[in-house]
């Protein structure tokens, strides 16, 4: 076989190994959040007065766990709903929700905004 022959072979055999490992990394992560069990269950201010007052050892209680949390609507922004002016909750799907009422997010903790002061929930569904 020639050097050409072989190159191009290598070539190919690079690129498939690429190509599938890319998608297998960017497909690993995909989790479906309405299935799963959440592992806490906890209120917007409770889970917030945890963060506030020492955001270290939440975060690493909470940190990409699926969680479900009741509270008030305060803010809703195209898909976010905000619990408690505190809880930021990106919905999977944009639903119509009512500022002021009570409702219960389940969604995987993404962190802790210093800045903000605002926890951070991505994958939301509202359970009721």
């Amino acid at each position: 076989m020639s050097k050409r022959g072989k190159f191009l072979i290598g070539l190919i055999v690079i690129v498939a190994i690429g190509y599938f490992g890319y998608n297998y990394i960017m497909t690993a992560g995909a989790r479906d959040i309405q299935t799963e069990k959440s592992e806490y269950i906890t209120t917007a201010t409770d889970i917030f007065t945890e963060f506030s007052n020492n955001s270290e050892i939440p975060t690493n209680k909470y940190l990409n766990k699926t969680v479900q949390i009741s509270g008030k609507v305060t803010n809703v922004v195209d898909n976010v709903i905000t619990l408690d002016e505190k809880v930021s909750c990106q919905l999977q799907v944009s639903k119509k929700v009512g500022v002021g009422s009570q409702i219960i997010i389940k969604g995987r903790v993404t962190g802790y905004d210093d800045l903000l002061e605002e926890l951070k929930l991505d994958q939301c569904l509202i359970v009721k």
